[in-house]
């Protein structure tokens, strides 16, 4: 049975880690928007349903370099007979002429050049015998339509080429800019402030004293928020264990900020005060403790709509706790669709070492072998392997070994 905590006269319980994703995601909206030019909006998310409102291309046009048809022409060809065609013009991409092709003409026509009226093929130029720079000998038999780009073809009015809360990665933005649109509806990127509390922390830099650590917490969340495409912003200093310092940061990143993650403090020792900063702020608890290892103490708050959470003053446990908890409700806050993630199941390659029971996060790697997608279970001093990182979801049944896990991709 889960451990209840009693906290603002409420009985708390802990919570799965699925349902703590939940509640975090449901006790926000995506942020504001705004519009952004096109060549600023890579890796931005859209806003609202993006849709072409001309043709792509709005004319026909011709599919390589060539020799225009005409439809009397080819109907000439199709016998099996040769054909002698004058040339009657030169037409580039670009170009706006639009001379008819009239039956014993053709048309020298560049890739992408606005097909003249009535052509019904073009023929390649490496198809035709040409005897001067006015006439050609064409000897083969083409399809209608061959090597011609109807209007329409890639998109048409109306299409839509990016969808509400899609990332606009290059090739969407390709498309976009295709249909000749400027500016894009966007939503506003996260602010996302971090808090790191402890007597015990001294900054990188800091002469070391005896007794303490250097704080590397905010160094990985930072770089997390970073590759989450939010904005991140350090406290300035380490927030010592005293209640009313604790309340003053939390403040102070509530006004300056859209997400907060204090680092340290979950406990429940005499020093674990981010819980009792939460109390007197009136901030309103969302869960406290999940049930998953790493994760047992950590809790959420809302407090004027800022999503607080309060992660393991452990790197590593922090890593793997924003991976699972904190990242989808960031995304979501970006305005993200698929801000959830895809875990998808995959073969253990070895054992995970001293595997507790019950349900369990790792950090993990994918391996290729014969074909075959493996995760391989990594410790700290493996990290930096080169082979694809993983966030591991382990359920181990008292007696039994797991070999199938679920998994999600770290995106560094």
């Amino acid at each position: 049975m889960s451990r209840l905590q009693l906290v603002n006269d409420k009985i708390l319980e802990a919570v799965s880690l699925d349902k703590a994703v939940d509640i975090s995601c449901e006790s926000i909206q995506a942020l504001d928007t705004e519009y952004l030019h096109i060549d600023n909006a890579y890796m931005r998310v859209a806003a609202d349903n993006i849709a072409s409102f001309i043709d792509i291309p709005n004319f026909d046009r011709s599919a390589m370099d060539g020799y225009t048809i005409g439809k009397t022409d080819l109907k000439r060809l199709q016998t099996g007979r040769s054909l002698r065609l004058r040339v009657a013009s030169i037409i580039g991409a670009g170009s706006i002429e639009n001379r008819p092709t009239r039956p014993g003409e053709t048309c020298r026509i560049m890739t992408g050049a606005l097909l003249p009226e009535g052509s019904v093929a073009v023929i390649k130029q490496e198809d035709v015998e040409i005897i001067n720079e006015n006439y050609i000998i064409v000897s083969i038999r083409p399809r209608r339509g061959e090597n011609i780009r109807r209007a329409g073809h890639e998109l048409m009015a109306g299409d839509r080429v990016a969808a509400k809360g899609q990332v606009l990665k290059a090739e969407i933005l390709e498309r976009i800019a295709a249909c000749g649109i400027e500016r894009v509806p966007v939503y506003k990127v996260p602010r996302v402030y971090i808090i790191d509390t402890g007597n015990e922390l001294l900054l990188p830099g800091s002469p070391i004293k005896t007794g303490c650590i250097y704080c590397s917490n905010r160094s990985l969340l930072a770089c997390k928020i970073n590759s989450s495409r939010a904005l991140p912003s350090l406290s300035p200093s380490v927030i010592n264990d005293d209640l009313h310092t604790i309340i003053a940061a939390i403040k102070k990143a509530a006004r300056v900020s859209d997400m907060i993650i204090i680092s340290g403090g979950t406990g429940n020792g005499l020093f674990d005060l981010v819980r009792n900063a939460f109390e007197y702020l009136n901030a309103q608890l969302l869960f406290k403790g999940i049930n998953v290892f790493p994760g047992k103490n950590t809790s959420a708050a809302l407090l004027d709509g800022k999503l607080i959470f309060n992660l393991s003053g452990s790197p590593s446990a922090a890593g793997i706790l924003f991976e699972a908890l904190v990242k989808p409700a960031l995304l979501k806050l970006k305005g993200e669709l698929l801000y959830k993630g895809d875990w998808f199941n995959i073969e253990l390659a070895s054992p995970i070492e001293h595997l507790k029971s019950g349900r369990s996060l790792h950090r993990g790697e994918m391996i290729i072998e014969q074909g075959h997608a493996y995760a391989l279970p990594v410790n700290r001093k493996d990290i930096n392997t080169g082979n694809i990182p993983l966030l591991l979801d382990v359920h181990k049944r008292s007696g039994e070994e797991p070999v199938m896990v679920k998994a999600k991709l770290i995106v560094d």
